[in-house]
């Protein structure tokens, strides 16, 4: 029996929609985007009609836009290109729940020499407003807040936290990763600066991501690059253009665009299913919530007394995660399930269960009678 993928937060299939495109791409747009001849012009129009479908998917300007090879470079990118303009150690502000690629670049920055500030949040993770408001400071740069949370789901107050740094003139970063697939992002309705996302969380192509830039901000100062070279993406991101993947990021939006609401719904019921599914046949408890401040389509939960890892070597035909894709290499427990107090022992049970495009009831089904037949056959897990 085919494996049942349920681990959509670490990444998703691409949509045959955006496999149709980008052999479109490779087939007719393989010219450079920046070269001044027609099979260049015709590359570039492509580009440019991606860009304008992120554009709309988030309510920014064309002008705004910017490709980049994913939310990771975005994060690096936005973070270092607003501290590296301001010309000497500055304030940034983050909380605990951050991606890995936030924190560590705020890491980078600590180093560096400037002054961080991590946030704790509560015990949904989700950080207070007030918190963001007390920790400004005159000579602070820089305020990172995630629009939701790649393990716990949680949806972070965004708009509030951008009304805050808006009135007080602080840029405010937004890594929209995990939202954007499933939530309405409109910049301006946010307040936020810049925001980044990857393509490949939205069933499109992986190595390629966008990063907004506001005008707003750009006017006062444009971001430091991180790479330099040949000036392309107005000479924010050197390097020739993925142009086959920013095709297929624009397939991507446009398949999202059309459908993101319904679909919401969908996964909702069927997350529902498989919690009742796995309700009647083991007990377990949930570290992330059901409801309207929660992603629709995911949910962390963790089995009494079982080693979620051993577990997940027993059920070779499903595919879920224990955390975060990019922090398994670490062998180190969840950040995020720490800073919302959760002790040893939930952690070391929790899986994170996401479902998407292409998952069906049946799978739903099937997922929560094969979790719930290993993890309620195993004996108790010694210290």
């Amino acid at each position: 029996m085919a494996t049942i993928y349920l681990d959509h937060q670490a990444t998703t299939p691409m949509d045959p929609a955006v496999v149709e495109a980008m052999n479109f791409a490779a087939t007719h747009c393989y010219a450079n985007p920046s070269s001044p001849h027609a099979a260049g012009i015709r590359a570039f129009r492509e580009v440019e009609r991606a860009r304008g479908a992120v554009a709309r998917l988030i309510g920014a300007g064309r002008s705004e836009i910017y490709f980049t090879s994913g939310a990771t470079e975005g994060n690096n990118l936005a973070i270092k290109g607003v501290a590296a303009r301001t010309g000497g150690p500055r304030h940034v502000v983050t909380t605990a729940v951050e991606h890995k690629s936030v924190l560590d670049t705020c890491r980078s920055l600590r180093d560096a020499g400037h002054e961080v500030t991590v946030l704790p949040v509560d015990g949904e993770g989700r950080i207070d407003p007030g918190r963001v408001a007390a920790a400004l400071r005159p000579d602070t740069a820089l305020v990172s807040v995630m629009l939701a949370n790649n393990e716990i789901s949680t949806v972070q107050p965004v708009a509030e936290i951008g009304a805050i740094t808006g009135a007080a003139g602080v840029p405010l970063h937004c890594d929209a990763t995990q939202g954007v697939g499933s939530l309405p992002v409109d910049v301006r309705t946010l307040g936020v600066d810049l925001l980044t996302f990857s393509g490949h969380k939205i069933y499109g192509p992986k190595g390629v991501g966008v990063l907004y830039v506001s005008n707003r901000l750009s006017d006062r100062a444009p971001l430091a690059p991180l790479l330099h070279g040949g000036g392309q993406e107005r000479g924010l991101r050197a390097g020739t253009l993925n142009t086959a993947a920013v095709i297929g990021l624009g397939a991507a939006v446009g398949v999202l665009a059309a459908g993101r609401e319904e679909e919401a719904v969908r996964l909702a019921g069927l997350r529902g299913r498989f919690l009742t599914e796995l309700a009647h046949r083991v007990p377990y408890t949930l570290n992330s919530g059901t409801g309207p401040g929660f992603l629709p389509h995911a949910v962390n939960l963790s089995f009494p007394d079982v080693d979620a890892q051993q577990l997940l070597l027993e059920v070779a035909d499903l595919a879920v995660s224990t955390g975060s894709a990019c922090n398994s290499s670490a062998q180190e427990p969840s950040h995020v399930l720490r800073a919302i107090g959760l002790t040893p022992e939930r952690i070391r049970g929790s899986l994170r269960i996401a479902f998407g495009r292409f998952s069906t009831e049946s799978e739903a089904v099937r997922a929560a009678h094969a979790l719930a037949a290993v993890a309620g056959a195993r004996p108790p897990v010694t210290a």
